[in-house]
């Protein structure tokens, strides 16, 4: 698996990338308050006050469209990860039906294939694709599945299981397609401009209160600090620290495992 930022714990991340935001508004702001303070009276406050109350929800809608979209995808990649443990454990539930050796085999690549998906597949989800070893995996479901001629006893468990294999299918692609979901650079780069045109905004406000006036740029720069920081760790939902583990096909294979006995 390639390096990656979002490799480090989730605290530490928040604490170098929200820390550093918070750092450099402050920074600014103490650059550019002498200038303000010279330059600028108190009348130009209203022309201001406006301007970041306009730039401020603006980018708070933005923001809130974006949050919701990724956390969108992130939900999504959810439900079709566990649906697609689920019905594993189908598949294995109508195989028992199956005359031997059909059966063995059925089940047998079952358990390979929910295996692979933990050991493999999840670990491949992080760069945006699937493992090799469990596309073997999925393809010897097919060949095993693909020759039964099912007898009168056992045709509607074969008819279900084959449906619930087409749904494993398409369940994968559907987590691959989402393990490569990610923002386009361009709303980064909105997200970022917008953050800081908010900023510079309460930066270019003159008060007389230095304290209270390097506070507030603090507090407003944790918030936009912390709605990236959310971002960035939900946006690839297999990766980093706030991803999705493979807990749904861990407890599908434990309870295949509990069928075998």
């Amino acid at each position: 698996m390639e390096t990656h930022i979002l490799d480090l714990p989730a605290w530490q991340f928040g604490i170098l990338f929200i820390g550093g935001f918070i750092a450099l508004s402050v920074g600014l702001g103490l650059v550019l308050r002498p200038f303000v303070q010279k330059r600028f009276g108190e009348e130009h406050n209203a022309v201001f006050a406006t301007g970041f109350s306009a730039v401020g929800t603006m980018y708070a809608i933005v923001a809130g469209l974006l949050v919701f979209g990724v956390y969108s995808t992130f939900d999504d990649a959810s439900k079709a990860a566990a649906d697609e443990a689920s019905n594993l454990v189908l598949m294995f539930h109508n195989a028992a039906a199956f005359p031997q050796p059909q059966r063995d085999q059925a089940q047998q690549a079952i358990t390979s294939y929910t295996k692979s998906v933990i050991e493999d597949d999840w670990a491949a989800l992080a760069d945006g694709k699937g493992s090799p070893k469990t596309d073997q995996a999925l393809d010897r479901l097919y060949t095993v599945w693909a020759p039964m001629e099912p007898g009168s006893q056992w045709s509607d468990q074969y008819s279900a299981s084959v449906d619930e294999l087409n749904t494993v299918l398409t369940l994968r692609n559907e987590r691959i397609d989402d393990s490569a979901a990610a923002l386009n650079p361009i709303y980064w780069l909105m997200l970022f401009v917008g953050a800081f045109l908010t900023i510079l905004h309460l930066v270019l406000l003159r008060m007389e209160n230095r304290t209270m006036h390097l506070i507030a740029i603090g507090v407003t720069a944790a918030m936009l600090g912390m709605v990236l920081f959310l971002l960035i760790e939900v946006n690839q939902p297999f990766r980093g620290q706030i991803s999705l583990s493979p807990a749904t096909f861990e407890a599908a294979l434990a309870t295949i495992k509990s069928l075998e006995n």
